[in-house]
């Protein structure tokens, strides 16, 4: 049987990118970046912005993020998801 290969180790503070996907009309990157700020505290100088992309009824914003610890990103992650107009994050 084949061992399944395990997860690598990350190493804190982590720099990641965080992509949420949403309906155009409905998700606002300045909704997104007031969770990160409130979850994460402040961020990187130049992190603040975000990349987007449009395609159709939805868009997706890219943020870079720092994770002081491996318990940030879930309850971060669960508040985004309760934003209007999420569809999936990544």
């Amino acid at each position: 049987m084949e061992e399944v290969p395990r997860r690598p180790e990350i190493t804190y503070p982590a720099r990641v990118p965080m992509k949420i996907i949403g309906r155009l009309e409905e998700l606002r990157p300045d909704m997104v970046m007031e969770l990160i700020l409130a979850h994460l505290g402040p961020q990187a100088e130049g992190d603040e912005r975000h990349q987007s992309n449009c395609k159709g009824a939805f868009i997706s914003y890219t943020f870079w993020i720092t994770l002081p610890d491996d318990k940030v990103e879930t309850p971060l992650r669960e508040a985004i998801q309760k934003l209007p107009g999420v569809v999936m994050q990544l």
